[in-house]
């Protein structure tokens, strides 16, 4: 430990004067953001430099249609966190929910009876039906005389 406090002492000074030129840097990058050039010029040295090692770009203006497309003001801000707005009516009691379960139901039993009549539906059950009766006598009951375990 006495080793790496030593060499912190020494170069004390030298930490110091680097946080300080990457606060500087940090601040005038910051800066140089928020300035909007004149057209045609660099935004700022940083950009330029950004852009020779390719981690910027020049933003073209839009098309003429986007810009005759976009209201004249912006919008207005969307407040967060608010409330939903309650759905309209009254909430269903016991019997309209029991109603609506009967109707819902025999429609779900009407749309069957009519998919059942379509061919490829017809032979899908047929088939399904001849399958499972396969399966069935596939399975033999166990030996009557066989010991139990």
């Amino acid at each position: 430990m006495g080793a790496i406090s030593t060499i912190f002492r020494r170069r004390r000074g030298a930490v110091a004067a680097l946080t300080i030129a990457g606060a500087a840097l940090a601040a005038c990058a910051a800066l140089g953001q928020e300035a909007t050039p004149p057209q045609g010029e660099s935004p700022s040295p940083f950009h330029s430099f950004a852009k020779d090692f390719g981690f910027a770009t020049d933003v073209e203006p839009p098309p003429d249609f986007v810009q005759q497309s976009r209201p004249p003001q912006p919008g207005a801000a969307i407040p967060v966190f608010t409330p939903p707005d309650e759905p309209p009516g009254k909430a269903k009691n016991a019997k309209e929910i029991e109603a609506i379960d009967g109707e819902l139901e025999s429609i779900g039993k009407r749309h069957d009876a009519l998919l059942a009549t379509f061919p490829p539906s017809a032979k899908a059950v047929a088939a399904a039906a001849a399958e499972k009766k396969a399966k069935s006598k596939r399975k033999s009951p166990p030996a009557a005389d066989a010991p139990p375990l």
